[in-house]
This record gives structure tokens, sequence and C-alpha cells, in this order.
């Protein structure tokens, strides 16, 4: 081969340093999707971008489980700081799952806690709109739009009005809202900065009851024995596979295992 025909080979060539390097990523990156098994898909500290090609990649899921699937992808949008009009009204619709069955539940759970801080922020609005035109906040949650008069759990609001540091007379300058189950509830954009992950301690065991499965949770604060839509601190067990559970936290889901 003369010189001139090795330079046109050369540079006609697919397998150039760059390209080579380009390939490898990409099978590196598809081997490591593929290899996600199912519990890999709730992992207790979820890395948004890692956690949403596994989800892409998911197969083989329960047929119970597609609700769970389903949360944890919008739950990998809200901690990537998407705009909640983008994931919104998915996340509505799993906050009003109405099924019994312990999937649901756990969904559920796991959602409404992300819908109260959106609609917090609509409240907001609201209520900063009220200010323009009073230089003060009102004493009570007025003229709502629905479904804000009620947090994600039909109950009634909890909101109060406080003085800024230093100013005790300007009681209606500032003020606090959140859900009566949990009126500290963080803001959207504290709770993905600043969000905290679960650390269970249990030592899990299983059981069997009546020839159901079940789990035995062991802890230095908990000894329950349940089965799926039973609860352990705060927390529902949605589904028992082999080895691993996966369980429903107050924000998240998560796996463990046993």
């Amino acid at each position: 081969m003369n010189r001139g025909m090795r330079r046109r080979w050369a540079s006609t060539s697919c397998f150039t340093p760059w390209r080579t390097s380009r390939l490898c990523l990409w099978l590196v990156l598809a081997g490591a999707a593929s290899a996600a098994t199912v519990p890999d898909l709730w992992p207790l500290q979820p890395n948004p971008v890692t956690l949403s090609n596994q989800l892409g990649a998911a197969q083989d899921i329960p047929a119970a489980l597609q609700p769970a699937l389903q949360f944890q992808k919008i739950f990998c949008t809200i901690l990537a700081g998407a705009p909640a009009a983008t994931w919104r009204a998915d996340l509505e619709k799993l906050a009003r799952l109405t099924g019994t069955d312990p999937v649901a539940q756990g969904v559920r759970e796991a959602a409404r806690p992300w819908l109260a801080r959106v609609w917090m922020e609509d409240i907001d609005g609201v209520l900063r709109d009220y200010y323009r035109h009073h230089v003060s906040f009102p004493d009570k949650l007025v003229d709502l739009p629905e479904p804000l008069r009620t947090d994600p759990w039909g109950q009634p609001w909890v909101y109060s009005l406080h003085e800024p540091t230093g100013f005790k007379r300007q009681t209606n300058q500032r003020y606090q809202l959140g859900p009566t189950r949990n009126p500290q509830l963080s803001s959207l954009h504290a709770a993905i900065r600043n969000r905290r992950t679960p650390a269970p301690t249990w030592k899990i065991t299983p059981q069997d009851i009546a020839g159901s499965r079940a789990l035995q949770f062991q802890s230095a604060t908990a000894n329950a024995l349940i089965q799926p839509g039973g609860t352990v601190e705060g927390c529902v067990l949605m589904f028992i596979g082999d080895g691993w559970a996966l369980l429903g936290g107050p924000e998240q889901l998560f796996t463990v295992t046993f």
C-alpha cells in the first residue's frame, strides 16, 4: 500500500481514537443501565442521571410495581431540578391513586409531600399578590382556588403569621405554611438541595404467616412482624421480593435486603 492509499484509508476509517473512545463510553453506559436489577431501581441515595438511564432500560418489572416505577421516574426528574410544570400533572395522578393495595398506598404517601410543596408555591403566589395590595399578609387563608383549599391529604393547611426578627409589632409581615401532617415541611427547592435520605438500621428476617410471606423488622426502636401493607417506623412495606423488599418512606421509595 502506497503512502497516498494509507492516508485515504486512515481518513475514512470509523475506528479513530475519538470514535473508539465514544463507542467504549456508550457501551459502558449501556452495560450499566442493562445490568441494573429490580431492587437497584429504588436506591436509598439515587443519582438522578445514572438512575434515569437504569429506569429507561428496566425490564421484567412485576406488574404490581408499575406505579412505583412511575413514581421513581418522576422522583428522578424532581431531583434533577426540572421545572414543576414538567412533572406536576403526573405527580398529582400518583398522589390520587385510589387503590388499596400496598404499592398504591406507598406511592401515595411518597408523592403527597412533594405535591404539597408544589401547592405551597402556588399559595405563596396568592399570598404575595395579597401582600402587594395590603402591605401585609392575611390573617387567614382565604380565596384559594381548588384544589389548594386543602392539603394533598384533604386536611386544612396550617397557616400562621409571625414577625420578622427584631420587629415584634409587625406580626403580619411573615407567614408559616404547611400541611397538617407536617406543618414545618420544607420548600421544594430546600427539599431538593438538602434532601434527607432514610437511614434504616433494621435487622430483617423473612417469616411466614399462615402460608403468606412476612418480614420481621428489628432495631433499637422497632420490633415489627408485618406483611405487605403494614408499616414500620413510618414506612410502608410495599412488596417482598427474593432477598429484598420495597418500602415507601415519607418522601421516597427504597429497597432493603435480607
